[in-house]
């Protein structure tokens, strides 16, 4: 049995994934500025005219010499806006402890005065080199010129992002994506087993998957568990009515024996009579009655358990070959059209016996009915095996057309000369078809009689 975990619910792990997908992009975001160490970015237009501006204003206030001189720099300063910085030969003047380690990585990718870049190393921002040149003596001796700020680093990048929208969802799916997809992986998989199982049970296989119990989220699993005590409930129950209806079949062949003993003995002492021919008939039609009920609960007695994935010729092949014999003997054209390409390439899941059966009863229905001719025609439309069978006799009313498929049903007109049925064949055979998730339907025959037509599901691997 599966441990119980508060991680294994369904509302938490929706619930705690929902939130590591936030805290993993608020984690993203804040973290930006550490990853962004080797990006240098070009000054703009107007921002290279500011930077000009506080180089000039820095030369008039004397900042610039002060700093060469050796003047010492407050740290009421690096609060107090941007404030240069003047390198000379790998020489840092004017800036303070924190900012020397920035300001020497900076200078080994910004050397070019003409290209000046910027870039920000956490809440310090790096601006430059601009060049000056200040008199000493007799020459001018050339100066790099760096502006630093403090910034806030987490400002910035938000800033950033929501000045560029599309980046903003480009972040967001980048964490999302994968985490919903773990989400729903894990979600989908044990449903997606479900879905098999369920379409199995629709197949008739009622066989219970204890997989169903294991995988998947606390919830998911009861409903495997639901699932499984349904699918044996509908075994249980499936199974006990095929043998109450095998049982009652084999206990009325007891008193039908005896009622035939009877029979016999009150013919032999008063002779034939109409009224021993009327009961003679009578105890036929139950006997038959009985044999149809029985061969009924043989059929279906744990037929699902008896399913196979067999070749679609291999269905018809042994049938129509049987009843082209008959036919011939009974001197019946019998024609069949078999419109499938390669039949053998294309397969059926279900109980080949039982299949072939129905398909049997229903030929057999039209060689009691027809006049002299049966066209059996054989196809497929999307993924859907359609039999067609044909015969050229009496027909019946339109309205008879559902009806006929009922147990024991009989109706009066031509097709209710004594033919020695009991009216289960075609209910046998409609049986059979729906259990395969196919139909079993009858129309007016362009032949002049019945046409009872098979539509049965191909098998897709």
């Amino acid at each position: 049995m599966t441990k119980f975990t508060l991680f294994n619910t369904l509302s938490i792990r929706i619930f705690a994934f929902f939130w590591l997908s936030f805290f993993l992009l608020l984690a993203i975001i804040f973290s930006l500025p550490y990853w962004d160490a080797r990006i240098y970015s070009n000054i703009q237009t107007n921002e290279l005219s500011s930077y000009r501006k506080a180089l000039t204003r820095s030369i008039r206030n004397n900042k610039i010499s002060q700093i060469v001189s050796g003047a010492a720099v407050l740290p009421l300063d690096k609060f107090d806006g941007m404030h240069p910085v003047v390198v000379y030969e790998n020489d840092i003047m004017g800036a303070l402890p924190d900012e020397i380690e920035p300001i020497k990585t900076f200078m080994n990718r910004s050397t070019n005065p003409l290209t000046p870049l910027k870039k920000t190393f956490y809440d310090i921002q790096v601006a430059g080199p601009f060049m000056v040149y200040l008199s000493a003596g007799d020459e001018d001796i050339p100066y790099h010129v760096y502006f630093l700020a403090r910034v806030n680093a987490q400002k910035e990048i938000i800033s950033f992002i929501f000045d560029r929208p599309h980046i903003l969802i480009f972040v967001i799916m980048l964490i999302s994506t994968p985490i919903l997809w773990v989400l729903s992986h894990s979600i989908g998989q044990p449903l997606k087993h479900l879905q098999s199982a369920a379409n199995a049970i629709a197949l008739g296989n009622f066989k219970s998957d204890k997989t169903l119990e294991t995988n998947g989220t606390r919830e998911l699993r009861q409903v495997g568990r639901s699932f499984n005590r349904m699918t044996e409930a509908l075994d249980n129950i499936i199974s006990n009515h095929q043998s109450l209806l095998s049982s009652i079949s084999h206990e009325l062949r007891t008193p039908l024996t005896r009622l035939q003993l009877a029979l016999a003995l009150l013919r032999r002492k008063n002779g034939e009579s109409s009224e021993t021919a009327r009961i003679e008939k009578e105890a036929k039609r139950l006997e038959i009655m009985i044999n149809d009920l029985l061969l009924v609960s043989r059929q279906q007695l744990h037929s699902h358990t008896l399913r196979d994935i067999f070749p679609l010729d291999e269905l018809w092949r042994d049938v129509l070959n049987d009843a082209a014999f008959e036919a011939e003997q009974r001197h019946i054209s019998f024609v069949v059209k078999q419109l499938i390409y390669s039949p053998g390439n294309y397969l059926i899941n279900g109980n080949q016996g039982l299949l072939a059966s129905a398909l049997e009863n229903v030929i057999r229905n039209a060689l009691k009915y027809t006049k002299s001719h049966i066209e059996v025609t054989l196809h497929l439309d999307r993924e859907q095996l359609f039999i067609a069978i044909d015969d050229d006799g009496e027909g019946i009313p339109e309205t008879e057309y559902k009806n006929i498929f009922k147990p024991f049903y009989r109706i009066d007109e031509a097709r209710t000369r004594e033919t020695g049925g009991a009216g289960l064949g075609l209910a046998i055979a409609v049986s059979i078809v729906k259990g395969h998730q196919g139909q079993l339907s009858a129309t007016k025959s362009h032949l002049g009689g019945l046409n009872v037509t098979f539509k049965l599901p191909l098998w897709i691997s």
